[in-house]
């Protein structure tokens, strides 16, 4: 009866911390894997210039909540067909206070369907938990 008590204790625990998120699983954590790479074929990786921590930017904005900000960037598209476009013509698509050109606009090139629908679906959970 301890060790129940004390397990629930410590999930509460974790949850209230922001530690209580579910694991990202299938494709998205192919996407997860792919997105913390440092190298992303011939270009940086996602996380040299977007940082997963809110109000944190490098060269781009922060993603910290990007799976739900998608959703209400542009009214008549969703959240994956926006994100998929921004990797795919990131120009398309500057976030207010972004200089366009900074992003690699060939990412379609560097990698393969499968992997950018990968890190679609990874970017999608961010910020949902």
């Amino acid at each position: 009866m301890r060790r129940a008590v004390a397990a629930m204790a410590i999930l509460l625990l974790l949850t209230a911390c922001g530690g209580g998120s579910p694991p990202v699983t299938g494709i998205a954590a192919t996407g997860e894997e792919l997105f913390s790479r440092t190298v992303l074929g011939d270009n940086p990786g996602c996380t040299t210039c977007h940082s997963l921590k809110p109000g944190t930017v490098l060269v781009g904005p922060s993603l910290a909540t990007i799976g739900i900000d998608a959703s209400t960037r542009e009214a008549s598209i969703s959240a994956r067909d926006y994100l998929l476009e921004s990797i795919t013509a990131p120009d398309a698509f500057v976030v207010e206070g972004f200089d366009p050109g900074r992003m690699p606009p060939d990412w379609s090139d560097q990698l393969a369907p499968d992997e950018i629908d990968a890190i679609v679906e990874y970017l999608i959970t961010l910020g949902a938990g």
